[in-house]
């Protein structure tokens, strides 16, 4: 496998063009706010109707905050300020702890992206207070007191398969072979190599 880093704002001006289309997949690691207008009509359509699949990491979840439809494609809703989420309930600003060692949890041992895996520790960054749609298909489970239960999913949004996955805040978590091997599955799925 071989990737292109390409960092904000450079990366939103991909979205519509053809230069975009050379790309199996595209990976999420930025807490970006400013899209315009054109970008996110680009980005819906390359995602909704050509089908293009995006893995979501750890803090791109809180990514523009004032676009209602990055909630409905990543499937969830990171709260920088209180708010309130899609089924209209305040929420508080999430929380977060680093360097928290937990157990994850293997919630669909049959899933392409974790069949064969097991359960396993990491030391990670832990998100509290994020809502989650109940459209998901829930991956990874942590029972934590510092993390929200739901911590790695897939959906579809339009023909693009997308999966978020809370886990990757840095060294520690690259480290672990099973992140690695996760992150690793989860890429080819949404490109449709992993079946």
């Amino acid at each position: 496998m071989t990737y292109e880093e390409v960092q904000q704002p450079k990366a939103n001006e991909l979205w519509g063009t053809d230069a975009v289309k050379r790309y199996d997949a595209i990976v999420f690691y930025d807490m970006w706010q400013q899209m315009t207008d054109k970008q996110r009509e680009n980005f819906v359509r390359m995602l909704k109707d050509d089908g293009k699949g995006i893995v979501v990491l750890h803090h791109a979840i809180a990514s523009y905050q004032d676009w209602d439809e990055y909630i409905r494609i990543i499937g969830a809703k990171y709260f920088l300020t209180p708010g309130k989420d899609p089924d209209g309930n305040p929420r508080p600003r999430c929380q977060y702890k680093h360097g928290v060692r937990m157990t994850v949890h293997i919630a669909d041992r049959n899933h392409p992206i974790t069949r064969g895996m097991s359960d396993f520790e990491i030391i990670d960054e832990t998100y509290k207070g994020y809502w989650v749609s109940p459209k998901v298909h829930v991956l990874l489970t942590v029972e934590h007191p510092l993390s929200e239960k739901k911590i790695a999913w897939t959906h579809t949004y339009g023909k693009a398969r997308v999966v978020y996955i809370q886990l990757g805040h840095g060294p520690t978590a690259y480290r672990n072979a099973n992140y690695r091997k996760l992150l690793m599955r989860a890429i080819r799925w949404v490109a449709g190599q992993l079946q």
